[in-house]
């Protein structure tokens, strides 16, 4: 079945093998609810590899070898602790435009993970880490949905026949440093390459692809009772295709004006309109590295409504030359490739409608508060073009009444 098509745990049966297809979000979450269902087995299959990361900040504890233990409290989400104040936001076109920035997130990241739980592919993930022409912070999407994350490594820190021992820095680094790891109580998930055949039998070959999953798995028979296709969807507009291709049999190239934006490539104005015709715009259509679409998508919207009812309010040309930044670097093989990095996308579309605060204006406010720690798309609701009472209306629609509309 496809993913689409599952609704409820009761689906993967009892005493059953079930085999997933797809390693990003969808898959990582099925996976993870058939391994706490009651299954006999859960094999996850991969093409190219994954990078989990955790939804919310970790919180390690120091010296956990004198005893120290884990607080237990409830941390902020992860995608809103990041700080922007002179990382995306206000930083010279020289360097916002070059790779030294990408190359510091990519160290950042890996170094952030080994302190934290000692593997620096992704969150408790020793193996399934993307292929090398991938495995960059400039050209994945983190998988949040890391809850399958120590099902997937229990059988390569417990069940190898021979496991690697910790090295010395290891063991250093888990006396100084350590989070609390879940206990999957003996359960596991299968990691798997991508399947290359069944039998008629159903018994299931796998692509060699040269890693340590393959080695575990191509010794082990697995006849699967559920297949679940986690392999994403396709975006079509057949309202639009059929409208376009009337207008190419009627008028040739003379229709290309008036053509709706279908790929994403055609929407060559911050991947919401086409330059050629804004008065359509797709809205959500993107997938931030790490972050939530919704208030990517609310600050779309406001930036397609600004340029249809007061265009003269844009204070500057939506120059081509400043999407390049947000961008990710997507491999040609990628099958998304409408990535941004979510802070800089931010930054940009509220540069584009002058609502992004000066820097005079983050002194103004408080440098801690609106500056540095509120830093999503909400930030930028107190500035520019607005009604004036906008601030005190965004602290009557959520949250905890500091003018500021909380999504998470």
């Amino acid at each position: 079945m496809h993913s689409s098509q599952f609704k409820e745990k009761k689906q993967f049966g009892v005493d059953k093998t079930v085999m997933i297809l797809g390693s990003g979000e969808t898959g990582s979450d099925l996976s993870w609810m058939a391994v706490t269902s009651q299954t006999k087995r859960v094999v996850m299959c991969h093409r190219s590899g994954f990078h989990f990361a955790p939804k919310r900040n970790l919180s390690p504890v120091l010296f956990p070898i004198l005893g120290r233990k884990s607080s237990g409290e409830l941390t902020v989400p992860l995608d809103n602790a990041r700080a922007s104040l002179f990382d995306t936001a206000y930083v010279h076109p020289l360097l916002r435009n070059h790779t030294a920035l990408w190359t510091f997130y990519n160290v950042y990241v890996r170094t952030f993970l080994w302190l934290n739980t000692g593997t620096p592919e992704g969150l408790d993930q020793v193996v399934g880490e993307p292929d090398p022409h991938k495995n960059h912070v400039s050209r994945i999407f983190f998988n949040k949905s890391s809850n399958a994350a120590p099902y997937i490594s229990y059988p390569y820190k417990h069940l190898q026949p021979s496991p690697t021992p910790p090295t010395v820095l290891s063991r250093i680094r888990s006396a100084l440093i350590g989070s609390t790891l879940k206990d999957t109580g003996g359960r596991y998930i299968d990691l798997a390459p991508w399947p290359q055949s069944i039998s008629a039998q159903g018994i299931v070959t796998f692509q060699n692809n040269h890693r340590p999953e393959w080695e575990r798995m191509r010794q082990q028979t697995i006849k699967s009772d559920i297949v679940i296709f986690c392999t994403g969807y396709n975006q079509e507009y057949p309202f639009f295709s059929a409208h376009n291709s009337s207008l190419d049999r009627k008028h040739g190239s003379k229709a290309a004006k008036r053509r709706y934006a279908v790929s994403h490539s055609e929407r060559d104005v911050r991947g919401i309109w086409n330059r050629n015709d804004p008065s359509v715009g797709f809205i959500g259509f993107l997938r931030p590295s790490l972050g939530a679409i919704p208030p990517l998508a609310e600050m779309q919207a406001q930036l397609w409504i600004l340029q249809l009812l007061a265009p003269h309010r844009i204070p500057r040309q939506l120059d081509p030359k400043d999407e390049e930044h947000y961008r990710l670097r997507h491999p040609a093989d990628s099958r998304v490739k409408y990535g941004v990095d979510h802070e800089s996308y931010v930054y940009q579309l509220g540069l584009d409608m002058d609502s992004a605060m000066g820097f005079t204006e983050i002194l103004k406010r408080g440098l801690w508060e609106r500056g540095w720690k509120r830093k999503r798309g909400d930030a930028w609701k107190n500035n520019g073009w607005k009604d004036e009472g906008a601030v005190e209306v965004g602290g009557g629609g959520g949250g905890d009444g500091d003018g500021v509309v909380d999504y998470d």
